[in-house]
């Protein structure tokens, strides 16, 4: 293998490379919810996390990944000093910038890989030596729970990437643009399909922590005035139903040999269901709003019509 240098997306080649037999340890500062999927450890592996509570009230550090992996019978620890990112598998060292994290998938990472046995015996010796470790355990990741209920996203150098896990910024505030746009069902092109693969993490499975937030994508094939902070409530093509607001958290990415298409990365809440269009419009009429134009798609000029939209999922 070599060394390889891998970026500004590395997760996909971290993954990969990682997937060895034999106990791993990994000195990642912060894990968000989305870790598990980026970061697949088993039982007899080793992790080494910031779960100070600083971090953990910032959101930068996930309580329910590491009952996830202790679940799994992963060694945890905790260490308030640590801000390194780096994993030895019996064969392979991943040297960067990348913290476990559904932001390290937008923000521009990168990582160094290698099976130089120097370079792999250096890493085990560096996690081996860090200091002021707490083992995690149930206690631990009770009292954790308590200050992620407590605290709230905030900015920290190195972590925060374009956008960040909470429900307060969730949505732009204020929300400025909205657009309502008609789902459309489409087999993605294998193009697109590997656009798609490229900066979000797998999809969650059955284990592990729910996650309320998910990434979707939206193809445009004709030019628009979309663009990133963007907020799009979706309304099916049967005009039967209403989706909770999404927010475009990219830039567009021009789809290779599709005539002009782009395709935009959508985040939304997914613990929040549809509603019937009906009950909607009759909703949005209460609050004033006797004529929304929910069967057509267009650009939502009125605050006030904005906030009620937003009112519908209790924004």
């Amino acid at each position: 293998m070599g060394t390889t240098f891998h970026g500004p997306s590395p997760w996909s080649h971290i993954t990969r490379a990682i997937g060895t037999r034999g106990a791993r340890c990994a000195a990642i500062a912060y894990v968000g919810q989305d870790a598990p999927n980026l970061l697949p450890l088993r039982a007899g592996d080793v992790l080494v996390v910031n779960a100070s509570k600083a971090a953990v009230r910032a959101h930068a550090t996930s309580p329910a990944a590491l009952a996830y992996y202790l679940g799994k019978g992963v060694r945890v620890l905790s260490s308030p000093t640590l801000h390194a990112k780096v994993i030895a598998t019996n064969r392979r060292a991943v040297v960067g910038s990348a913290n476990a994290s559904e932001n390290s998938t937008f923000a521009d990472d990168a990582v160094i890989i290698t099976d130089d046995p120097e370079v792999v015996a250096s890493v085990r010796k560096f996690i081996d030596g860090i200091d002021e470790i707490t083992e995690v355990d149930q206690v631990f990741i009770d009292n954790a729970n308590r200050e992620w209920e407590i605290g709230r996203a905030v900015p920290i150098p190195g972590v925060t990437g374009r956008f960040r896990d909470t429900e307060a910024d969730f949505l732009p505030a204020p929300v400025t643009r909205m657009f309502v746009k008609h789902a459309i069902d489409y087999t993605p092109s294998l193009t697109e399909q590997h656009l798609m693969e490229q900066p979000r993490p797998r999809q969650r499975t059955t284990a592990g922590p729910v996650v309320k937030y998910q990434l979707e994508s939206l193809r445009i094939d004709s030019p628009s005035a979309v663009r990133r902070g963007d907020v799009i409530v979706f309304v099916s093509a049967d005009d039967e139903w209403i989706y909770a607001p999404a927010v475009v958290v990219s830039d567009a990415v021009r789809i290779p040999r599709s005539g002009g298409a782009v395709l935009y990365f959508l985040r939304i809440r997914a613990d929040l269901p549809p509603l019937s269009l009906s009950d909607a419009a009759a909703a949005l009429a209460d609050l004033g709003h006797p004529g929304p134009r929910l069967q057509t798609d267009h650009y939502v000029r009125s605050p006030t019509l904005r906030a009620a939209l937003l009112t519908l999922w209790d924004f």
